[in-house]
């Protein structure tokens, strides 16, 4: 953690090597001797890059846990030191011009609002989700149905790239030293940013390194809102840097996934006895430990996965028009079929109707030939189809899950950004204002404040 980036490089790890091969353990002061030199390599390798690329700055607490034998006395350190571990990126194509700050200032002074059509799917954006998705659910029923090998490989099941890193790209980082300030305050991130910039990374506050390039800042939310409490609290300082205007924020993507599923558990949850909630999947699943507000982010996202799969899969067996999909894939569909019966499954089992049809409704005028007067008025204990309303509404809301995670873990980034709209109403309809709020800091950024290529 002190200096892991640096340990395949330099003399420690020669010194380390030459330990192992003569048999000998090493020494109390040779690893706290090594771990000095790993950790000053590291920082040095950072100064270098600071200076000479452009660069992101991401940060996070943490808490460091000592023998609970410890005697607390004033003389013997804390059960858990808390503090801050930051870690310096390399930026992937970003051009030194393209990183300048004054025309992201002037282009701020000069912006408008965001307005509610820029949460509007474009056309173009909205049929890649929909090609997208419709992926997903074949990609669901290959994983699952025995048969399919033939179709596994064809270009048609291939995911459209919108703006995907490049295969086998590793991003470049250099961890910096791990400090004791708590950066769960605004004074505590402006105290973050000083010790990294001033003490670590050793550049001078109006070194212009600092006040004329743009950092972007990606972290949790709670970090974010405190970078942007020092930005309000420090809007008439001196300069960019003391501004904080230098950093330009977003959210970490695992942070958005996390609280995305965590709104939609809390919107979908009902009862037991609700069918099509999700806890009544939890109970035929046989799940536990997901009743907390904010259950362990593996385990729910397994569990969601496996719903959402089922579903799915339950309509393919529906969809296909035989008796088992083991007969479908023997009848050797054709890819077109196959793409088709997927984009029907999206159509039909994950998109709301705008209108709730009542199962006693009468027959309409102008859709039967029976005259007006045979029409009938409805039971009155007619009542709407809330279970399939709701479990319609459950696979939508998944199948979001599914497009962001497959989304990150492919590097696409365009596919992430094609969604953001959509994910910003449904944070908000979760009642997670605080991420809706993040996303539509980010799609005013992309619209108003930066320019093209740094966006």
């Amino acid at each position: 953690m002190l200096g892991t980036a640096a340990w395949a490089s330099g003399a420690s790890r020669r010194t380390i090597d030459i330990y192992h091969q003569s048999g000998n353990s090493v020494s109390y002061p040779s690893i706290a001797s090594i771990i000095e030199s790993l950790a000053e390599t590291s920082l040095e390798e950072a100064r270098k890059i600071v200076r000479t690329r452009p660069h992101a700055l991401a940060y996070d607490n943490i808490n460091l846990s000592t023998s609970i034998f410890v005697e607390q006395t004033t003389n013997t350190p804390n059960k858990v030191q808390s503090g801050t571990f930051p870690i310096v990126y390399e930026l992937f194509n970003a051009n030194p011009d393209d990183m300048k700050l004054e025309p992201m200032i002037s282009r701020l002074k000069n912006s408008s609002p965001l307005k509610m059509t820029d949460l509007r799917l474009r056309k173009e954006t909205l049929e890649s989700f929909n090609i997208q998705s419709s992926i997903n659910i074949v990609e669901i029923l290959f994983k699952y149905a025995k048969g399919f090998e033939y179709l596994k490989n064809h270009p048609l099941f291939k995911h459209p790239e919108r703006r995907v890193l490049p295969k086998g790209h590793k991003t470049k980082f250099y961890c910096l030293r791990a400090n004791t300030i708590e950066e769960a305050s605004i004074q505590g991130n402006i105290l973050v940013h000083d010790n990294i910039y001033r003490d670590q990374l050793k550049i001078d506050p109006d070194d212009p390194i600092l006040n004329t390039q743009a950092i972007p800042t990606i972290n949790d939310q709670l970090t974010n809102a405190r970078i942007r409490g020092a930005q309000v609290m420090r809007a008439q300082d001196v300069s960019n840097y003391e501004r904080r205007l230098i950093f330009q924020i977003s959210f970490g993507l695992f942070h958005l996934v996390m609280n995305f599923i965590w709104g939609l558990l809390q919107n979908h949850r009902g009862t037991i006895n609700d069918l099509g909630s999700l806890s009544h999947f939890f109970v035929v699943l046989e799940k536990t430990r997901l009743g907390g507000e904010h259950p362990d982010y593996h385990t729910l996202l397994s569990a969601l996965t496996q719903i959402v799969e089922g579903l799915l899969l339950n309509a393919w067996r529906t969809e296909c028009g035989l008796a088992s999909l083991g007969d479908y894939a023997a009848s050797k569909p054709s890819p077109e079929d196959v793409l088709q019966k997927a984009n029907t499954i999206l159509k039909k089992y994950a998109t709301p109707e705008c209108k709730q049809e009542y199962a006693g409704d009468p027959p309409k005028e102008h859709d039967n030939h029976l005259p007006s007067s045979s029409t009938t008025a409805p039971e009155s204990n007619s009542k709407p189809d809330n279970v399939h309303a709701n479990v319609v509404l459950l696979t939508r809301d998944l199948l979001y899950v599914i497009e962001l995670v497959n989304s990150i873990s492919a590097g696409d980034f365009g596919r992430v950004e094609d969604i953001l709209p959509d994910l910003a109403c449904m944070f908000r309809g979760a009642g997670s204002n605080n991420y809706s709020t993040e996303i539509l800091h980010l799609l005013f950024n992309m619209k108003e404040i930066w320019t093209p290529e740094f966006a």
